[in-house]
């Protein structure tokens, strides 16, 4: 299991990377959003954290934003090309990322793909 470490004023939480939807980062802080936890707020940039999460299939859609991609759920393109996370959490796509989250996806779909055909 990938763990990350997050340093708070009074704690170090070590946090498996798939319990992660997404972070959000505000000014020099950064909040991580999980699938079954409250909110952890670390006084960190978003960009310090996006060099260690890319790897474990997130996407940072947005400036302000890092999103699990093992979360996502539907893209909502009617409205601005929202990614649509479990619990319908809705995380904006910056204009100029939409074409590479589609690259993305659609190279996981066709390693998948691969994958079950091996297996077959």
């Amino acid at each position: 299991m990938h763990r990350i470490l997050l340093h708070t004023s009074d704690s170090i939480h070590l946090i498996p990377k798939s319990d992660i939807l997404y972070c959000k980062s505000t000014n020099s802080y950064t909040t991580f959003y999980f699938v079954n936890r409250q909110p952890i707020v670390v006084s960190r940039n978003i960009k310090e954290f996006e060099q260690q999460l890319i790897p474990f299939n997130f996407f940072r859609p947005h400036q302000s934003f890092l999103v699990n991609l093992e979360h996502l759920v539907k893209i909502d393109k009617a409205h601005g090309y929202f990614l649509i996370l479990k619990n319908n959490i809705q995380v904006p796509t910056s204009s100029r990322k939409k074409k590479e989250l589609i690259q993305i996806l659609h190279s996981q779909l066709q390693i998948q793909t691969e994958t079950k055909r091996i297996q077959i």
